[in-house]
């Protein structure tokens, strides 16, 4: 039996899929749930590469094996809820798998049904002749209909998926004044990675069934769904594993619906806040969150909240670096701080990394700490 490059791309991906499933599922660290759901989504596209490697060699099909016929065939309606499921559960803390969560896997478990009954009824018949299949009508229903529902669905996940993302990326920024390290970045990359095998595969598929495609160029998407597949699934479990040590989630943001605090209340809230960053200066902590600053002052996190909202129009993330780059500025024309580098700059007013800096300082200045400084010096002389 020889193979082929694409049989020997699809065994190493099975391979490493399935070492990478093991390894989660027995991962000790980090967050629980998220590692379980990680593992569903590695086993799962495991089983939907061991169903194509099997069934290109032959050794399953309608009429063998029916059962792994039937659910490889719709194990790729699997990878978007678990991926969504996943990231839902690294974004909040408080995410529990609830009975509500299994309607995401209704279409696996309809897909899979309604394959076994079509494969079970056409083995019961044997076709007198040509033409003669009594089921060719549900086998034509069961084709289109699943690639039609698996498309739709790969979509409507991709964009929820973002949606969720946008707005997890919304509330870290009204509880945190340094956001790097739990930003979630490399989602994107994960969603761009899985929405570009997703492509080569819906592209593979419309030139096939609109008589488009050659030989070599459907083996050439097929080379390029699985590298993508195997990249970025080494990707999710190194980043992943990576974030489920080091941060467990944000609580739901603050509800502001209902509150019964006045314009002087927000008044009174600004100005201890506003006494506080001048005194205490808490802003060069860089783990200061909105948390932190509500123990601190004795107001409650979502009057906090709402306040900085409401009387300063900025959330805690820009309220919190518009002092840090205050403070910046002011080192930047006292002499003893003339010989820090713009780097150690940084580190003392309370931010993390460079570029966030260069990037809030040119949003609340206008100009570059560079070109800043350049110009206080220009000035001076």
């Amino acid at each position: 039996m020889s193979f082929s490059l694409i049989d020997l791309i699809s065994l190493l991906t099975l391979i490493q899929l399935l070492f990478l499933t093991v390894v989660i599922f027995n991962y000790k660290k980090g967050k629980k749930l998220s590692n379980l759901l990680l593992a569903g989504f590695m086993a799962s596209n495991a089983f939907l590469i061991a169903h194509f490697l099997l069934a290109r060699l032959g050794w399953i099909s309608q009429h063998r094996w029916m059962g792994v016929h039937s659910i490889g065939n719709a194990a790729y309606l699997l990878l978007m809820p678990f991926l969504y499921l996943y990231i839902r559960s690294l974004c909040f803390n408080d995410f529990r798998l609830r009975n509500v969560h299994l309607l995401h896997f209704v279409p696996f478990s309809f897909f899979t049904v309604f394959m076994l009954l079509i494969s079970w009824m056409n083995q019961l018949y044997v076709p007198a002749g040509p033409g003669s299949d009594p089921w060719a009508y549900l086998k034509t229903l069961e084709f289109w209909s699943h690639k039609i529902v698996m498309h739709c669905q790969i979509l409507s996940y991709l964009v929820a998926t973002t949606i969720m993302l946008s707005n997890y990326r919304k509330q870290l920024r009204d509880m945190y004044s340094s956001i790097e390290k739990i930003d979630l970045i490399w989602c994107n990359l994960l969603l761009v990675g899985f929405a570009a095998m997703w492509c080569t595969d819906l592209l593979n598929w419309m030139l096939t069934i609109s008589h488009a495609s050659t030989p070599v160029l459907s083996n050439a998407l097929l080379i390029v769904s699985l590298v993508i597949n195997l990249t970025f699934t080494l990707v999710v479990t190194y980043k992943g594993i990576a974030q489920s040590n080091s941060f467990s989630g944000i609580q739901a943001p603050p509800k502001y619906a209902g509150s019964r605090l006045t314009s002087s209340d927000y008044a009174g809230i600004v100005e201890q806040l506003s006494t506080c960053m001048h005194t205490d200066r808490p802003y060069l902590d860089p783990a200061l969150s909105i948390d932190n600053l509500s123990q601190k002052l004795h107001i409650p996190v979502k009057s906090l909240s709402q306040a900085i909202h409401a009387s300063l129009h900025q959330n805690f993330y820009d309220y919190i670096n518009s002092h840090r780059i205050e403070e910046a500025k002011k080192r930047m024309n006292e002499g003893h701080y003339q010989n820090l580098t713009l780097l150690a700059l940084a580190f003392d007013v309370g931010f993390n990394s460079k570029s966030v800096f260069n990037a809030a300082f040119k949003k609340h200045t206008g100009f570059t700490p560079k070109e800043y400084k350049h110009l206080q010096s220009s000035s001076s002389e």
